[in-house]
């Protein structure tokens, strides 16, 4: 009797279902993956944020806690912003974006709208084109304590290295220096930080291996050596006076479109007068977002529908992908 061999085989349909299966797990685990990236991804640009945050804080911390001021008719600490292009034209800033950061309406206001309970918030404020430029006279320059010098704060929009008129670019960013003029050459050219002699001819900054970049010329044009923090698209100040109980009144921003506060040593009055507490505040980009924001500035994005001007696209973006840092320094020097 002969019989018929059974044959162990998958028919077309199991290998079918088992194809279907294999690929909704490989889909699966695709997502996984993606969303475990996507979320280290933030994190890690997150963690970035707060430590540029972190040390721009603690640095200007200390230069404003050491601030000196007199009691003459001297300028011991400014603060301006810089609301139009020909304002910047020596202060190393590349100009030439074919959608530039935004400037006056809803760039400038540093003092912004209250909240539903009557609340002005420092992180809603915006310092106009170029953020605040604050000058000051500190004595922490050295870690142990120097001579008084000259120190300016201020965002800049140009190449990571190079010249800004260079023809080959290297990647744009907006960024924060610091420029610390050094004790000897301060002294040579006097503690008023609005002085003539404080200014810049020249929109070339020096490069990063230069040796000037603790010169007059830096409180208005920093050198790259002097750079702080990276992918900073807004910086600015509020500050405060107390009053004969204690309490903090602010004297700058003292309206919707303040842009100065030159604190005179002799000064009595709110809009001139030294301050006692700084609140400072940082707009801080992520590496991605700063990609985009370069790439929308260069015009090789094409603006949304969804956004009615290109102001409106640009601080939608900026928004987006940016994290606010603020900061309550108190001032401890005292003027003798």
């Amino acid at each position: 009797m002969r019989t018929t061999a059974k044959t162990d085989a998958f028919t077309l349909l199991e290998l079918l279902v088992a194809v279907a299966i294999t690929l909704v797990i490989a889909g699966l685990m695709l997502t996984v993956t993606t969303q475990v990236l996507g979320l280290w991804q933030r994190t890690q640009g997150a963690h970035s944020q707060a430590a540029s945050a972190r040390q721009v804080f603690d640095l200007i911390g200390r230069d404003l806690q050491a601030a000196l001021h007199r009691r003459d008719a001297r300028c011991w600490l400014a603060l301006d912003i810089l609301d139009a292009k020909t304002s910047l034209a020596n202060h190393g800033w590349l100009l030439d974006a074919a959608l530039p950061k935004p400037a006056s309406g809803g760039s400038l206001r540093p003092l912004p709208d209250a909240d539903a309970n009557g609340v002005h918030r420092l992180r809603d404020a915006r310092f106009g084109l170029s953020g605040a430029w604050l000058r000051l006279v500190t004595t922490n320059v050295e870690s142990g304590g120097s001579l008084p010098a000259v120190v300016a704060y201020q965002v800049a929009r140009r190449p990571v290295s190079g010249d800004p008129v260079a023809t080959n670019l290297a990647p744009v960013r907006y960024s924060l220096y610091r420029s610390v003029v050094s004790p000897e050459e301060t002294f040579d050219h006097g503690y008023d930080v609005m002085a003539t002699t404080y200014g810049s001819t020249s929109n070339t900054p020096t490069s990063a291996l230069s040796t000037a970049y603790r010169q007059p010329r830096n409180v208005t044009n920093p050198s790259h050596a002097n750079l702080l923090a990276s992918n900073v698209v807004d910086f600015g100040c509020w500050l405060y006076r107390r009053d004969s109980a204690g309490e903090l009144v602010r004297i700058y921003p003292g309206a919707t479109g303040d842009v100065s506060h030159h604190a005179v040593g002799q000064s009595t009055t709110d809009d001139s007068r030294f301050p006692a507490v700084v609140d400072v505040m940082l707009r801080v980009l992520s590496e991605s977002g700063a990609s985009l924001l370069e790439a929308i500035e260069s015009g090789r994005v094409t603006r949304p529908s969804e956004h009615a001007s290109d102001a409106a696209w640009w601080w939608a973006v900026v928004e987006a992908h940016s994290t606010v840092f603020t900061r309550r320094i108190e001032i401890q020097g005292a003027a003798p």
